[in-house]
């Protein structure tokens, strides 16, 4: 149950900061919608917990996310996988 509720909290914090930077950036270019990104790990500290998760952009709109031997597809709602990693990083998560 713990699990599940850090998960939900962790989500709505990342669509809340995916949501201010798609919402506030413009686009300069034509290729700002493509993401160069294929995957990447992060590292965040919640409540004590180490977590490490696995962000890789499928190429048609969604990403995956595995955490915790867990995956989860989510849609990229017109973000591109950068905005998704600065805005988990902006949460406090450190990636590479």
């Amino acid at each position: 149950m713990k699990n599940l509720f850090m998960k939900k909290l962790i989500f709505g914090a990342l669509a809340i900061g995916v949501l201010g930077f798609t919402a506030c950036g413009g686009s300069d270019d034509d290729n700002d919608n493509e993401s160069s990104i294929e995957c990447q790990t992060c590292n965040l500290e919640f409540a004590g917990e180490n977590i490490t998760s696995e962000f890789c952009d499928n190429g048609d709109g969604t990403f995956t996310i595995t955490s915790n031997g867990e995956e989860e597809t989510e849609d990229l709602n017109g973000a591109t996988l950068e905005q998704i990693i600065e805005a988990y990083e902006g949460l406090g998560a450190t990636c590479n």
